[in-house]
């Protein structure tokens, strides 16, 4: 049986709960999980329930006031659609007021005392809830019509960070060591180092937790920020071209100002990531690193390096993450082992997430994403939303309530179909539940667009609409 305590500790600090140890995260008691999950579950509604307008007025409309049973929480799930769901035309009209009333209603801190005087686009406005309130607001790159925003606290992003630190550097099936615990590495980020993009958020995070402040040993392609200005105005432009309203679209006057500097960085952006990748394993070759980059990305990087003879260039220490499948890229068979022998690494770890909440459930040797312990998983019937069974093996759409989340509703029902194991016991002897490999959006699935939090999604997107803008005179 489980005590108060422990509940809080369970729910408020994971890390400190499980001594920082990945092994003991995934090897917890099921029936000890359960009484944990159900109880912090119950903790959290109550403090939501009395912070959050949103999520209070959905449980007094369902005529819910308590949680007895894990399903319980279900009807009480948020589609990503919540956090996109203000008139657009308040940020058209630069109503940043009325902008900060409507996030006021998602989120559990106080931003009554918000000044926005003088504030005449979102990023302005963005940097006032960075400056002002604990919150760092994250953005979608409004592949649909509409940007998401999503008010994480700071506290709860770098929380997040320290996560990432263990599972990327530690080895489950064996207590940490002090160096896998506290890795010094430089950071290879081919992106740029700032925005307030859900990826992009996680630069800063990175400079902390990873280099401890070292600025020499972060090493980015582009030292400037993807303006969330341009991406709504994408957001814009996708919602025009759908309705065939494309040529009664206006660019705001500052953003077309600055067309000729979208639009040479997107001319030079290929040749800049090659020049960038190389100086990268010149420059650290031998050292120990985290990089995060997409298959096809590492494997021209691997062959233009294997090609030169080079091979083995890092620490064998050193940790790559990348995740989201091929999308689409047509890589040879082998091209795993080509880039492990040419970065000089055993593994390159793969992961599952999304910005609504904040957990990661990161992928084991046999390609199952597993459920962290923090993270209370659902299977939902696609069409009705009903809970699936909780056993056995469960096709169907995913859901999940994330504990942790202090800053918003952490209960979300995503866009994707996955396959979850409940009671199957995976050979690499995790003992928590876990997701196929193969996940697929519904989207995809019916030929229509969803929006996406994702680097792939953030430079399509920005490339369409520069190319849009270049029609237009400055």
């Amino acid at each position: 049986m489980v005590n108060d305590e422990q509940i809080e500790n369970f729910m408020t600090d994971p890390l400190g709960f499980f001594e920082g140890s990945v092994t003991k995260m995934h090897t917890i008691d099921e029936g000890e999980l359960l009484e944990l999950q159900l109880g912090a579950m119950k903790k959290r509604f109550g403090m939501h329930y009395e912070s959050i307008e949103m999520l209070r007025k959905l449980a007094q409309r369902l005529g819910i006031t308590e949680l007895n049973g894990i399903n319980d929480i279900v009807p009480l799930l948020f589609a990503h659609t919540a956090f996109k769901s203000y008139p657009a035309v308040l940020i058209d009209k630069n109503r940043w007021d009325l902008m900060t009333k409507w996030l006021q209603k998602l989120t559990s801190y106080d931003l009554s005392g918000l000044n926005v005087d003088g504030c005449e686009s979102l990023d302005e406005w963005l940097d006032r809830l960075d400056e002002q309130t604990p919150l760092e607001v994250i953005t979608s790159s409004g592949t649909t019509g509409t940007v998401s925003l999503i008010p994480k606290s700071r506290d709860q992003a770098y929380y997040t960070m320290k996560i990432w630190r263990c599972f990327l550097f530690q080895t489950f099936g064996k207590e940490p060591t002090l160096d896998e615990m506290n890795p010094d590495v430089d950071v290879i980020w081919p992106n740029h180092a700032k925005g307030k993009l859900g990826h992009l958020r996680m630069a800063n995070l990175l400079r902390k937790e990873f280099t401890g402040g070292d600025e020499s040993r972060f090493h980015a392609l582009y030292d400037e920020a993807i303006d969330s200005d341009l991406m709504f105005l994408a957001s814009k432009m996708r919602a025009a071209a759908s309705k065939g309203e494309l040529d009664r679209l206006d660019i705001p006057p500052k953003l077309l100002a600055r067309k000729d500097e979208f639009l040479a960085m997107q001319a030079k952006r290929p040749q800049d990531m090659a020049d960038f990748l190389a100086n990268c394993t010149d420059k650290l070759s031998g050292k120990r690193i985290f990089m995060t980059a997409a298959y096809s990305i590492l494997y021209d990087l691997a062959v233009e390096g294997l090609a030169k003879g080079i091979k083995n260039v890092f620490a064998k220490n050193s940790a790559i993450l990348t995740g989201g499948g091929l999308k689409g890229v047509s890589l040879p068979d082998n091209y795993l082992e080509v880039i492990k022998e040419f970065l000089g690494v055993d593994t390159i770890q793969e992961g599952y997430g999304m910005s609504e909440i904040g957990a990661f459930h990161w992928a084991c040797e046999y390609g199952h994403y597993h459920m962290q312990p923090w993270v209370i998983p659902f299977i939902l019937d696609p069409d009705t939303n009903e809970p699936l069974p909780r056993k056995g093996t469960v096709t169907g759409r995913a859901a999940f309530y994330d504990l942790v989340n202090d800053s918003h509703w952490g209960g979300i029902i995503s866009g994707d179909e996955v396959t979850m194991h409940w009671d199957t016991p995976c050979k690499c002897g995790q003992k928590s539940v876990y997701v196929a490999h193969d996940i697929m959006r519904y989207s995809e699935k019916e030929g229509v667009e969803d929006d996406r939090i994702s680097c792939s999604a953030t430079q399509q997107v920005a490339d369409e609409v520069v190319e849009f803008m270049r029609a237009f005179e400055a």
